[in-house]
């Protein structure tokens, strides 16, 4: 029989588990910001640049999902309308088929366009609070 404890650990959602396998190691609590405060983990470096290019990346990727989506659904179609006009289930099957992943295909679309919004909304925040912060510290 196969030892599923390591296969479990690597990949949680095929063994019903929702969280991250047990035994990873966790960033070890230091000092926070306040004089012997706690601290939730380790210091967060954020550079907007970063966060605006995985957008640029993310809107790329949806115009070639859409560009793609473009030239398969109406051959796709085609061939089902064909192949349903000359009596074979298959046209039948190949538009449930297309139906399925069309709807796949919009929600993908959908997601990728959020994340870029998430991505740039994030990257201009974080340039704000650092340009504010650093409006604070100039002398008057």
């Amino acid at each position: 029989m196969a030892d599923t404890t390591a296969e479990a650990q690597q990949n949680p959602w095929l063994h019903g588990q929702d969280g991250p396998p047990p035994g990873l190691p966790r960033p070890a609590a230091g000092p926070g910001p306040w004089a012997d405060g706690p601290s939730a983990g380790a210091p967060v470096h954020v550079e907007p640049p970063a966060l605006r290019l995985a957008a640029t990346a993310s809107r790329r990727l949806q115009g070639e999902l859409r560009q793609a989506v473009g030239h398969a659904e109406p051959d796709t179609g085609a061939a089902a309308t064909a192949l349903t006009a000359d009596g074979f289930a298959t046209g039948a099957a190949l538009t449930q088929v297309l139906d399925w992943w069309k709807t796949r295909w919009t929600g993908l679309d959908r997601r990728l366009g959020l994340a870029a919004d998430r991505l740039d909304a994030t990257a201009t925040a974080y340039r704000s609070a650092d340009t504010g912060a650093a409006s604070a510290f100039r002398a008057p």
